[in-house]
């Protein structure tokens, strides 16, 4: 036992290496080793609140990282929200100066992009934008008028009885002179017909509709009412909606979506409003057609929230396929050409290939107003905003997503700044 017992000592005092114990003792050190480890491990477990801490940590370092690089760009409209004063500087800066001849085709004045926080422009460093592969057509020249009667229009409302603008006429071309004509599409309720009558004046040219009935019926001074066939190739533009006035838009095969846009071979002008006035729009002409307003029952229930959901997915699908479709044209924004009409015409004439009269476009300025497509206000029977929190953030997300594609193209970002209900605020709990 002593023997035993000094040996156990002399164990201890040495470095354990140097220990040689009895194989029976093993097995006990090894419980102890393993007991000892786990005791350790469990001292060093972190608590639930360290994880949630180091999770929102590495969250906000890969949210950081991403946004830095452009992978990524959450809440644009909250960025388009802070730069907004930025971008009414710029606009204000441009200038609607009259007979400085055409800008380039589809060129973008230098404006700040709004898809970015930070909005430094340097002025000693060209900032224009140059759209990517989109072509104005081919110039052409509309042929000389032979005084046939029964292709010039009997009148054209746009004039409202102005002697010095009933002068110009407008009329239909020869069958077959003009055989690629180009698309005029957008959203219904975005000015479509509003500026059809604008370049019927200031062009000459009629612009028919793919939709039979009123809107492809052409009324001549020979006394004729005739319609126009869908490819007379007698006129300059064809109005369309495409696919956005199917209802059921999101089981649309994408071949379908872009059928349209192949048979126009890819050359159109593209028109878009801001999405919140051009869904109230469509909603009144659903009801009333090209005149009045829909009752104030109509913008609330669940029949309201569908006609809302399925408008936002036309407007975005519509704006996404024609802006990445396009060769030929170019886009305008409704907003713009209501604010700085001289300007955005000239741009969108060099779109078509098309010089222009001066005396002809004096008279439009004149009578941008006077059109028989322009809907009667009924604030009373309306609500102001008719737009429930979901709904405004389904929209501005579908901003958000036309933004983008804009970005792809190299193409002018929408003008949110004149955008009404465009309020991200409440939505984001942000105080203004």
């Amino acid at each position: 036992m002593h023997q035993k017992a000094s040996s156990r000592n002399i164990c201890n005092r040495r470095p354990v290496t140097s220990c040689v114990r009895p194989w029976s003792v093993l097995p006990q050190i090894e419980q102890e080793s393993n007991s000892g480890q786990h005791k350790m491990f469990h001292r060093r477990r972190l608590s639930i609140v360290q994880y949630m801490l180091l999770g929102i940590f590495f969250g906000s370092s890969v949210y950081l990282w991403t946004n830095r690089i452009g992978i990524t760009r959450p809440f644009n409209t909250i960025h388009l929200l802070q730069n907004e004063n930025l971008l009414q500087e710029v606009e204000g800066s441009s200038g609607d100066k009259p007979d400085e001849g055409f800008m380039d085709d589809n060129s973008i004045k230098p404006m700040a992009d709004p898809l970015s926080i930070n909005v430094c422009p340097d002025p000693t460093v060209p900032s224009a934008i140059v759209p990517v592969g989109i072509e104005p057509f081919p110039e052409f020249n509309p042929d000389e008028d032979d005084g046939d009667l029964n292709r010039t229009l009997d009148w054209l409302d746009l004039w409202n009885e102005d002697g010095n603008c009933t002068k110009f006429e407008s009329r239909v071309l020869k069958p077959g002179s003009h055989p690629h004509t180009g698309a005029l599409v957008s959203f219904p309720g975005s000015g479509n017909s509003w500026l059809r009558m604008l370049l019927v004046g200031i062009t000459g040219v009629f612009i028919s509709s793919i939709y039979p009935g009123d809107d492809s019926e052409f009324q001549s001074k020979a006394n004729t009412s005739y319609q126009i066939p869908v490819n007379c190739g007698c006129t300059l533009l064809q109005k369309t909606h495409d696919f956005s006035l199917d209802a059921v838009l999101y089981s649309l095969p994408e071949a379908l979506r872009t059928k349209t846009l192949d048979e126009f071979k890819g050359k159109g002008i593209l028109i878009i409003r801001n999405p919140f006035k051009a869904i109230r729009s469509y909603r009144n002409f659903d009801f009333t057609g090209m005149v009045g307003a829909a009752p104030e029952s109509a913008f609330s229930g669940e029949k309201w929230d569908n006609f809302v959901s399925r408008s936002v997915a036309g407007w975005e699908t519509l704006a996404s396929v024609w802006i990445r479709g396009l060769k030929q044209g170019g886009v305008i924004y409704y907003e713009r050409l209501h604010r700085e009409t001289r300007s955005e015409l000239k741009r969108l004439l060099k779109m078509l290939g098309l010089k222009y009269d001066k005396d002809r476009l004096e008279c439009v300025l004149r009578h941008t107003t006077d059109n028989s497509f322009k809907r009667e206000s009924n604030k009373t029977a309306q609500m102001e905003n008719p737009y429930t929190a979901s709904q405004r953030l389904l929209i501005h997300k579908a901003i958000d997503s036309v933004q983008l594609v804009l970005k792809e193209r190299g193409l002018d970002p929408l003008p949110v700044q004149y955008y009404d209900f465009f309020d991200i605020a409440p939505e984001y709990g942000i105080t203004t």
